[in-house]
Order: C-alpha cells, then structure tokens, then sequence
C-alpha cells in the first residue's frame, strides 16, 4: 500500500465535509449541511433501519446491509471533484452530469487503485452500480437519498433556518420511493409537518 497515495485520497474525500448541498444554498439556508453530513447520516440510516425483505413488486429479497452502507458512503464521493451539480441549473444535462462524475471516480479510482485488496469492491464499481441501480440494494440507498433529503427540508422548516418555502423539494419526491419501510417513513414525516 502507498501511504501518501491514501494519504492524498483522504485529503481529497475530506472536501465532502466543506461542499455544501447546492439545493440548500440556492433557498438561502442558514449553515446548510455537506454532502458529507448527507452521505453520514443515509450510512447511519442504512446500518439502523430495518431492511425490507420484498422489493416494490412484493417479490422477496435479501438486501445486503453492508452493500447499502458502503453505496451510502460513496453515492455522491465525486462530489469531492465536481461539487454538488444539479440537472437543469446553467443547462447541465443528465448526461453531462453523469460524464462529469464517471471522469471524478476514475480519478478517485486511480487514487485508490494502489491500497484496495483484490477483492474489494472498487468505489467505482459501487458508484456506478448506485447511479445505474442496477441492485435493490442501490434502488433501497436511492429511498434513503430521497428520505434523507426530506427529513433535512423538514428540520429546517422546523429550526426556521430559511425564510424561504422548500416545498419544491417535498414535490419532487412524490410517487418515487418504492420501499414500504421508505414510504412509511415518509408518512410519519409528513404527519410530523402538519403539528
């Protein structure tokens, strides 16, 4: 392993802690949080909740809790690099957005490609297997992104940390989660929002 190749990889990560959430930004939010307290607290939520056992078609499944850990941490790491992009803002498309991160990852990959053990899943393969969802566990950590972006708008209603409406982020996220546990999550949320 080349310590000062992980060292420089540490050092890269830790500009997560400093991007601030472009979103919260935009409506003028008060000490908005950064993608790396947003990608903490959805590995928090993949470690504590209680995985679903059907997926959104109620055929069984076996999630792998470690899988969604690990697809939380590293969902938005390119982030590091490009900083918080956002489809449509200044005519960014999917498209360009998804190149943007695929070159940040192999970038990061590189970094990484010296210390990681041969059996490993590499952060490229599980960012890109997160931004395909292409496993029920991506499509599970895609509920939790929406979940968590939700409970944040809710506690800065809550805490009045913006003059602002953030209703626009509630709408976005309606008819899209597709997990029960996610679902009643929400529920409760926005039973919450009307006391």
């Amino acid at each position: 392993m080349d310590l000062k190749t992980m060292q420089e990889f540490y050092l890269a990560i830790g500009k997560l802690k400093r991007v601030k959430r472009t979103g919260w930004v935009l409506r003028e939010v008060h000490d908005p949080e950064s993608v790396a307290d947003h990608s903490w607290r959805m590995a928090l939520m993949a470690l504590t909740l209680p995985l679903p056992a059907t997926n959104p078609d109620n055929s069984p499944v076996e999630l792998n809790r470690t899988k969604c850990v690990f697809l939380s941490l590293v969902h938005d790491i390119a982030e590091c690099i490009v900083g918080d992009l956002i489809v449509g803002r200044n005519g960014l498309t999917k498209p360009q957005k998804h190149d943007m991160e695929a070159a940040a990852i192999d970038s990061i990959q590189s970094l990484l490609s010296k210390g990681l053990a041969k059996d490993q899943h590499t952060i490229q393969d599980l960012w890109l297997e997160y931004e395909l969802q292409s496993s029920p566990e991506a499509r599970f950590v895609k509920d939790l992104d929406r979940y968590d972006m939700m409970l944040q708008a809710f506690e800065y209603e809550k805490n009045k940390d913006t003059s602002r409406s953030l209703e626009e982020f509630y709408e976005s996220t309606n008819g899209k989660f597709q997990f029960d546990c996610i679902k009643d999550l929400m529920q409760q949320l926005y039973s919450d929002r009307k006391k």
